[in-house]
């Protein structure tokens, strides 16, 4: 990344795309909740968060509209919806892994769960799938009509949950 790219970064004058951010975190050596840190919960305090039918924090993830349902730095979870309309890997970057687990629930259309070195897996709704994030992967739509499914990311906190042989490519 260019280091005139980095500085507007650093200085709040632009924001990363994914793929960029993505090749900083894995520079550095470091997943994104190590960017923002962990909100501990004060003692005595327990982690609930309601969200209700079309509330959520929309924001786009790899060119894919996306509903964030519940934010909380303090969990160890996050949980969006992803319409999926690309059907091809340039389109959403390619295949990229990350740490943690990953859960995907296909809630309507046809999706193509796409991993390094496998044939990709046509879903239909009501299927699902649980994977380890660090093999690179791409939700992509697996008919004309798309897909909407639901995704819970476990993350893994900080460096110290990586194992000795991840090699986590963008």
């Amino acid at each position: 990344i260019p280091g005139a790219t980095l500085s507007r970064i650093e200085n709040s004058k632009m924001s990363p795309t994914f793929s960029v951010l993505a090749r900083i975190m894995i520079a550095l050596d470091v997943d994104w909740i190590d960017l923002v840190g962990p909100r501990k919960l004060a003692p005595g305090e327990h982690l609930m968060s309601f969200t209700d039918a079309d509330e959520g924090s929309r924001t786009q993830v790899r060119g894919m509209e996306c509903v964030v349902l519940h934010s909380q730095d303090s969990a160890h979870s996050l949980s969006l919806t992803i319409d999926v309309h690309a059907r091809d890997l340039s389109d959403v970057g390619g295949l990229v892994g990350h740490r943690g687990e990953e859960f995907c629930y296909v809630l309507s259309g046809t999706l193509a769960l796409h991993f390094e070195g496998r044939e990709p897996k046509l879903m239909e709704a009501g299927s699902s799938a649980l994977f380890d994030s660090t093999t690179p992967h791409a939700y992509l739509a697996g008919a004309a009509t798309g897909a909407k499914i639901l995704v819970v990311v476990n993350r893994a906190y900080g460096s110290h949950m990586r194992s000795a042989g991840d090699q986590v490519e963008p």
